[in-house]
C-alpha cells in the first residue's frame, strides 16, 4: 500500500478517518486501549511511522490520549472531539499562508511562554526526549516536519493551559502543512526548539516567545518570496 490513497489523501489521514469512524460505529468505545504501534501497522499494512501520525493526527481531534508507558485510548466524548483540525485545505493562496504562520506563531509563542513559567513545578523530561527525537530525525522532510510537531505538542502539554493546548491540537495540521509549503531549512526549525528548550529550562518566558516570534518572522519572509 502506497502512501497516498486514489484520490491523492495521505496514508496516514485515511487511517485515522478509519480509526475515527470506528470509534464513531461504537467499535471502539471510550476508555478502550487501542492496539500496540507494531499491530495496528501490521493491520494497515504500513509503517509504524504512518501509524504513530496517524495517532498524532486523531489526538489532534481530541479523539484519543497517550499515557505514557501504558499506550493509546479512546477518550471520553467532549465537544472537543468533534472539532476537525483545520488541513491544507486554509491554504489557498500565499496571503492565507502568511495569515496562518501569523496565528500559529501567536499560538505557540504563548505556549512557550506558559511552559517557562511553570518549569519549576514540572517534569520536562518529555520535552528533552523530544528535543533528542527532533535532533536524530535526519534530513527526510517528513520526518523531520512530524519531530518538530511533535516537540511543540509536548511544549503545549507542559504548559498547563487547557485552551493553549486544545488550540494547537486544531492548528497542528495547518502546521504541518505550512511547514511543508514552505520548506523552512531543518537546522532552522532545530535551532528554533533548541533554543525555546533552554529558554524553558532557565524559565525565561521573555526570552521563550521572542525565539518563536523570531521563527515566525523568518517563516513570513519566506511566505513573501513565493508571492
Amino acid at each position: 500500500m502506497n502512501e497516498f490513497s486514489p484520490i491523492g489523501q495521505k496514508l496516514y489521514m485515511r487511517i485515522a478517518q478509519q480509526i475515527r469512524s470506528m470509534i464513531e460505529d461504537g467499535a471502539l468505545r471510550p476508555g478502550d486501549r487501542l492496539p500496540p504501534l507494531k499491530n495496528l501497522a501490521e493491520e494497515f499494512g504500513c509503517s509504524r511511522a504512518t501509524v504513530r501520525e496517524a495517532l498524532g493526527a486523531l489526538r489532534g481531534q481530541g479523539l484519543v490520549e497517550f499515557r505514557h508507558g501504558d499506550g493509546t485510548y479512546v477518550r471520553t466524548a467532549s465537544v472537543e472531539m468533534w472539532m476537525q483540525p483545520l488541513d491544507a485545505a486554509v491554504l489557498l493562496g500565499t496571503d492565507h499562508v502568511s495569515d496562518l504562520v501569523e496565528l500559529q506563531t501567536a499560538v505557540l509563542a504563548a505556549i512557550a511562554s506558559s511552559a517557562a513559567k511553570r518549569r519549576a513545578t514540572r517534569d520536562y523530561s518529555n520535552l528533552s526526549r523530544a528535543l533528542f527525537e527532533l535532533e536524530a530525525s535526519g534530513r527526510h522532510s517528513e520526518h523531520r516536519i512530524a519531530s518538530e510537531l511533535h516537540f511543540y505538542a509536548v511544549l503545549a502539554e507542559c504548559a498547563e493551559n487547557q485552551l493553549l493546548e486544545n488550540t494547537f491540537r486544531v492548528l497542528q495540521e495547518a502546521l504541518r502543512s505550512s511547514l511543508r509549503l514552505l520548506s523552512p531549512k531543518r537546522e532552522l526549525g532545530l535551532r528554533t526548539c533548541r533554543g525555546v528548550y533552554d529558554a524553558v529550562q532557565m524559565e525565561q518566558a521573555e526570552r521563550a516567545r521572542e525565539i518563536i516570534y523570531a521563527y515566525g518572522e523568518q517563516l513570513l519572509e519566506q511566505a513573501a518570496q513565493r508571492k
